[in-house]
């Protein structure tokens, strides 16, 4: 029981950094075509990649790795209560 709520868990973990990576990375890329269509519009140059996407993704690894800590607190601590109380 326990090594499946492990494993659950590590499972959920991943998943849940690779989502929010996913997503705070989508919405740097949005943020850029955003930034150069409006630099286009006003015949202005338009500004390298990287310096909206280096940012966007070192959040975005910041965030999910956030993330993936707390389903793994919740995770080890839930297993931490069930074998405390199949103990006892």
């Amino acid at each position: 029981m326990i090594r499946r709520i492990l494993g659950l868990t590590a499972v959920a973990a991943l998943v849940m950094f690779c989502v929010v990576q996913d997503r705070v990375t989508a919405a740097g890329a949005s943020r850029y075509a955003l930034e150069a269509l409006a630099a286009i519009d006003h015949h202005q140059p338009v500004a390298p990649i990287d310096s909206v996407m280096r940012p966007a993704v070192r959040r975005s690894v910041k965030l999910g790795l956030a993330s993936a800590s707390l389903v793994l607190a919740a995770g080890f601590g839930t297993a931490a209560i069930v074998s405390r109380v199949r103990r006892g």
